[in-house]
């Protein structure tokens, strides 16, 4: 009689956890469509159009978007976005851009009404930096739960 209740207790506890992982990776699908969209809306309004087109439609977009989860963990939800420039950048045009472009995400946030339950910038642009001269690296952070505002937070501890 005990095993019985003893395997009802593991399968309970079994699909606890499996739905456990199929809700977070499901979020995270949603959270990865989110920020894909937002960069695609958002790159085109930079004002001195220093982006490649062809590297700012959505299909190419979505697929040279990448997670940073394998390094940082399950819950982080911050995508890796690289662009082509159409000239060289140096430090100061970086910052400005990494600024403006959260200008347009915290507008973009506000029109689509995409709310975050642990900070009031649910899209924030957690890196930017230039590699080989001409690529522009971009981490867009989904600030919709704890673990991503701790990287976010963390991000920018480093910088300073």
């Amino acid at each position: 009689m005990i095993w019985i209740i003893l395997l009802i207790i593991l399968c309970l506890l079994f699909f606890l956890v499996l739905s456990i992982h199929f809700y977070r990776l499901n979020q995270f699908k949603k959270n990865k469509t989110v920020s894909d969209l937002a960069v695609a809306n958002c790159l085109p309004q930079i004002s001195n159009d220093p982006f490649a087109k062809s590297d700012l439609w959505l299909k190419n977009i979505v697929h040279n978007s990448h997670s940073v989860v394998s390094f940082w963990g399950n819950n982080v939800d911050v995508f890796a976005y690289q662009f082509k420039l159409k000239y060289q950048f140096n430090q100061l045009q970086v910052d400005q851009l990494q600024l403006d472009l959260n200008q347009l995400l915290q507008e973009y946030a506000k029109k689509q009404q995409i709310v975050s339950p642990v900070t009031k910038k649910p899209l924030v642009v957690s890196d930017c930096w230039i590699e080989n001269q001409n690529n522009l690296q971009l981490e867009v952070a989904v600030v919709v739960n704890q673990a991503t505002f701790a990287y976010v937070q963390d991000v920018n501890r480093a910088e300073q």
